[in-house]
């Protein structure tokens, strides 16, 4: 789904005019997580008065306006990249097309959730409010993780003038506007507050059990047999957090080519090592010259095509390995890790 399309509905909103502003359509929904239940999100339609409604709709355009980004030609568009577990680029709309991800029940439980509010929802348990915008016979949601305003504290209260004189609000505080966290429109959530995405569908959750099935299928490889691996001692330093999104990210594919290739990487690796100089200046600069891939040779018996893992030892540079993530400079030659490819 292309975002820079006339024919797309963003696209379109973005660039709506003043005579076409009738044509939308659009409610608001205060939403809640409700992970006891099957539905697993709880909302209510909140009414808008027209000016409220008239004001959030020119928001909306606006917002989405103020996001595209003028290129060399100086044309205008959506800087659009795909969603990366490790990579965030602020100044881009992240692309998750969730048509064969787990992520898809719970983002259709949402937009469920918002086509059939629930009576008994309670206002002030929201954690985020969704927009629903119909145009072209077309939805998008937009999320804005904004609650409800509180006002019991006796430190701070709400007042508004009435009749020349300040009285205290007593009812539902709603902040409206604001940056916009995510918009769904079919199957692709577009984006801008990571954060907040993966608070709204719990998707650390799925990051994790990434994490944990791509290190099950890694340490059940040939070269992780044997005691030098110490396999369930790299298992548990790459449970840390600081690890899991960079296992979570290795894609099926590429561990296929890890099992295939890895005698063949440490052949080379082997002969990486007998060419490196005797002269202390020089190995020095061969040394820095393969940087990561040197690196290696700490971890991995080249001889024997064994994986050797230390008590003490960060797991990094084999978790760059696993991840392909080591690449040759064009310019340089030098070898460098790559957090992200385009």
């Amino acid at each position: 789904m292309d975002i820079n399309n006339e024919n797309n509905l963003l696209w379109k909103l973005s660039e709506l005019t003043d005579d076409k502003f009738k044509k939308v359509n659009l409610s608001l929904s205060l939403v809640k997580k409700q992970k006891e239940s099957d539905a697993y999100y709880q909302s209510s339609e909140t009414a808008l008065a027209p000016d409220v409604k008239k004001w959030l709709k020119e928001f909306i355009v606006e917002s989405l306006d103020k996001l595209k980004v003028a290129n060399e030609e100086g044309i205008r568009k959506f800087a659009v990249c795909d969603y990366n577990h490790e990579i965030t680029k602020n100044e881009s709309i992240a692309k998750y097309d969730v048509s064969l991800s787990p992520l898809k029940d719970k983002k259709n439980k949402l937009v469920a959730s918002i086509r059939n509010p629930d009576p008994m929802y309670v206002e002030k348990d929201s954690l985020f409010q969704m927009v629903k915008v119909a145009y072209d016979n077309e939805f998008a949601y937009f999320c804005f993780y904004k609650g409800i305003k509180k006002n019991g504290a006796r430190t701070k209260r709400w007042v508004s003038k009435s009749s020349n004189q300040f009285e205290f609000i007593n009812e539902t505080i709603i902040e409206l506007g604001g940056s916009i966290s995510f918009i769904i429109i079919d199957n692709c959530i577009f984006i801008r507050n990571v954060t907040n995405f993966e608070y709204a569908f719990d998707y650390t959750d799925h990051i994790t059990k990434l994490r944990d099935e791509n290190l099950t299928n890694i340490i059940s490889m040939p070269f992780f047999e044997g005691e030098s691996a110490n396999k369930e001692l790299f298992e548990t330093s790459c449970k840390k957090y600081l690890f899991s999104r960079g296992l979570a990210q290795i894609k099926p594919q590429t561990l296929a080519v890890l099992q295939n290739k890895f005698e063949a990487r440490c052949d080379e690796l082997a002969k990486i090592k007998r060419k490196a100089p005797t002269n202390p200046e020089k190995r020095e600069e061969y040394i820095e010259k393969f940087g990561s891939v040197w690196k290696l040779l700490e971890y991995i018996d080249v001889e024997q095509y064994k994986i050797k893992f230390s008590e003490g030892v960060s797991p990094t540079p084999l978790i760059h390995f696993f991840a392909d993530k080591i690449a040759k400079s064009f310019l340089t030659e030098d070898y460098r890790v790559v957090m992200a490819y385009d």
